[in-house]
């Protein structure tokens, strides 16, 4: 430690001074070529402006104080000159005639001063047009002031200057750029100008520092440095000053910073060292003096707890110690391994009830703190990481070449999760296999959190194409997988699950191997919607009329063209379920409904939990279509009989609105020919003669009690006034004017 400290305070203090050095040139670099770009910027500034058209000679013609619209065009032009540049303070015209000042502050002045006259006159006979004023002045009351400004001459008609434009640079954003080379105060950072004289001396100066300034610039000037580094040394502090030149204008920067307050925790940390040194040797003698009598202590201990536990004798000889600990630590290790092993034949079946609960979203009672911990209870390394689920389902079993057969779900489903499981093996480490023992399976997979989501799903797709051609080549049956979404909360792996299942929906009913995602089918494009309504019809009119057969058929045409026109399984699914929709409707408005079909459940959820259009026929077949007629031919008079009932009280009720057979067929389901024979079966007459007599009854009844005009009556009872005149005439023998004279007579 000794060497150490030693070390660090010599090579410490050489790299600080290094280290201090060479950031004071890269620092200065930058305020360089800030300062350098500025100034360059102020110069174009002042060339650009000073051929503007608004300086011209028109300006010495008369007292400007007279020509107001000229006076105001000059301030505002001086007050954007000032403004197109932060480091521009003030923007003054010097006009030479009449030695008139000009500023945007204060207005026009006339300088009265004979020594203020004859130092603005000498800008005008300088050789060059423009030049940086070293010793300006300025008889206005010119806020933040500096000892340097840029003029640049203003050329009259016959060559001779007329005056001059004056930009005073402004100390304070002079000062701005030096403050980051002294922020705390307490070095130095100023600008001279070629003569050595301050430009300025940086911002919130107290008197101490100002005389270190004054110190440091006159080794400055005493050492005649153009550029360079030294170190210089004040009442016991070290300062590492740094100088350069400026080009355009010949200034000088000078920083220093000192050295004794960086280099303090190197001296500080190297006597530290020392004093450690001395006091861990003392700490040593005194710890090896107190080892030699503890030492002995635990072992003491250990053997008391052994003694304790198992009745061994307590003159125990010291010399077998050792040994009796190691035996007994042997059998706690044997004893330990066998509960070990006993724990991991009951830790898969924790670990898995555990995995279902969470997939499902039985779990959200618990905080994501509380999830997170009991994964990495069971095994998993769950922070910082992203979950998906992949949905496994498989189809057709009964198709696969003699190896399953009805009823095999569970054994499919166990051996299409044994292959998996050993996919994921050399695959995908952080993985679990989920068995649903319903010819469906998950995979539940942890992935770093900050992987690319387009990694991650690439990764899930390459490893759904190796275990759809792995199950497919073992098991030949249909294989659909469906893509979780990726999610970074344990509460939100439930809903990767119920994607995959969404997924699962937009099974292609013709493709035997599919990987659905989600994000890949939503949103889809707008597609027209067919949907076999004629073969529908069909299905409804033959199970009316009792054609078992000729139902059957048109079921399996309708499967037909709703499989060819809606080839996803949840469209042909919902297409199905529209068909039962339909078919139970017609049934409930013809005034049938099959005690049968209520025996039969939840018909809606029974159809929906069948994936297979095969077997959605046989369904169909035996739960609605068979049924249905076999009841029928029980009650098909019955039928007739309540539809023609409920036909002639429709007439009554609606006799006035326009109504005819084929719509009444259509409402309950049944042919106009049908219909139309049932009618006159039961009625005895046809539904047309029906519905006339009907209509004119009710028109008698009109003219017989009230004073309604005959076009009135004829459209109360639904038709035509010259229509309804002739079919009075026709069946009463006379017209309804001529009925209504003959009551009135006979009253």
């Amino acid at each position: 430690m000794a060497i150490i400290a030693v070390s660090n305070y010599f090579i410490g203090v050489k790299q600080i001074e290094a280290e201090v050095k060479r950031n004071h040139r890269l620092q200065l670099q930058e305020i360089y070529q800030s300062m350098e770009k500025q100034l360059f910027q102020v110069e174009i500034i002042g060339n650009q402006w000073v051929f503007n058209p608004v300086f011209n000679k028109e300006l010495l013609n008369g007292d400007l104080r007279l020509k107001p619209d000229t006076t105001r065009e000059l301030l505002v032009s001086l007050r954007i000159l000032k403004e197109s540049n932060p480091l521009i303070g003030n923007a003054v015209l010097y006009l030479d005639k009449n030695h008139l000042i000009v500023s945007d502050e204060e207005g026009i002045y006339t300088i009265t001063d004979e020594e203020i006259k004859q130092t603005f006159h000498q800008l005008l006979n300088e050789k060059s047009s423009l030049m940086w004023w070293n010793h300006p002045i300025s008889p206005l009351k010119y806020k933040s002031k500096v000892n340097v400004a840029f003029a640049h001459k203003i050329q009259g008609a016959g060559g001779d200057p007329l005056g001059t434009i004056i930009l005073y640079l402004d100390k304070n954003q002079i000062d701005e750029f030096l403050y980051p080379l002294n922020p705390d105060g307490e070095g130095v950072a100023y600008i001279l100008n070629k003569d050595g004289d301050w430009v300025t001396n940086g911002r919130n100066q107290n008197e101490k520092v100002l005389e270190l300034d004054e110190a440091v610039r006159r080794e400055v000037i005493d050492h005649d440095l153009e550029a360079g580094d030294f170190i210089f040394k004040r009442q016991g502090i070290s300062y590492s000053v740094t100088v350069g030149t400026f080009s355009r204008n010949e200034w000088k920067y000078v920083v220093a910073t000192p050295l004794s307050k960086l280099t303090s925790p190197v001296i500080l940390v190297s006597q530290l060292g020392f004093a450690i040194s001395l006091i861990g040797l003392f700490v040593a003698i005194i710890l090896s003096w107190l080892a030699s009598r503890r030492i002995y202590r635990p072992v003491k201990h250990l053997v008391g707890l052994f003694k304790d536990n198992v009745g061994i004798p307590s003159n125990i000889d010291k010399n077998d110690e050792f040994q009796f600990i190691a035996g007994r630590w042997r059998k706690l290790i044997d004893e330990s391994q066998q509960l070990e092993t006993k724990l991991e034949q009951n830790r898969h079946s924790l670990k898995e009830g555990f995995l279902l609960q969470l997939i499902q979203g039985h779990l959200y009672f618990f905080s994501e703190k509380d999830l997170r911990e009991k994964m990495t209870f069971h095994g998993w390394n769950a922070d910082d990481k992203g979950f998906a689920i992949l949905l496994v389902r498989m189809d057709s079993i009964a198709d696969t070449k003699g190896k399953f057969n009805e009823g095999d779900e569970q054994l499919a489903t166990f051996a299409a999760a044994n292959i998996t499981q050993e996919l994921l093996q050399s695959s995908w480490k952080d993985a679990e296999v989920i068995n649903f023992h319903d010819l469906s399976l998950a995979v539940f997979f942890t992935f770093p959190a900050e992987l690319p989501k387009e990694q991650v799903k690439s990764d899930l797709f390459h490893f759904s194409n190796q275990l759809i051609q792995v199950l497919t080549r073992y098991l030949t049956t249909r294989i659909t997988v469906g893509v979780g979404k990726l999610v970074y909360f344990t509460h939100d792996i439930h809903k990767s699950l119920e994607e995959a299942r969404a997924a699962l929906q937009f099974r292609d009913l013709d493709k035997n191997e599919q990987i659905l995602d989600m994000d890949n089918l939503l949103p889809q494009e707008k597609t027209q919607v067919s949907y076999p309504f004629n073969s529908e019809n069909a299905i409804i009119q033959s199970m009316k009329m009792g054609l078992k057969d000729e139902a059957i058929r048109e079921l399996g045409s309708f499967v037909v063209e709703l499989k060819e026109s809606q080839s996803m399984e949840i469209q042909f699914q919902q297409g199905m379920l529209q068909l039962l929709g339909s078919i139970t409707h017609a049934l409930l408005k013809s005034g049938v409904y099959s005690t049968v079909l209520q025996r039969g459940g939840n018909l809606y959820e029974q159809l929906s939990a069948i994936k297979e259009p095969d077997e959605i026929i046989l369904w169909m077949r035996h739960m609605i279509i068979e049924p249905y007629v076999e009841d029928l031919s029980n009650t098909r008079e019955k039928i007739l009989e309540q539809i023609v009932s409920n036909v002639t009280l429709a007439i009554h009720e609606n006799y006035h609105t326009p109504i005819s057979l084929e719509l009444f067929a259509d409402e309950h389901g049944v042919t106009s020919y049908n219909l139309s024979k049932a009618f006159k079966q039961y009625t005895g007459t046809n539904f047309i003669d029906y519905l006339t007599n009907t209509r004119l009854e009710k028109a008698k009844e009109l003219l017989r009690t009230t004073e309604m005009k005959i076009n009135h009556v004829a459209e109360k009872v639904g038709y035509q006034p010259t229509y309804f005149i002739r079919i009075f005439k026709k069946l009463e023998g006379l017209t309804p004017g001529r009925y209504r004279e003959m009551y009135e007579e006979r009253r």
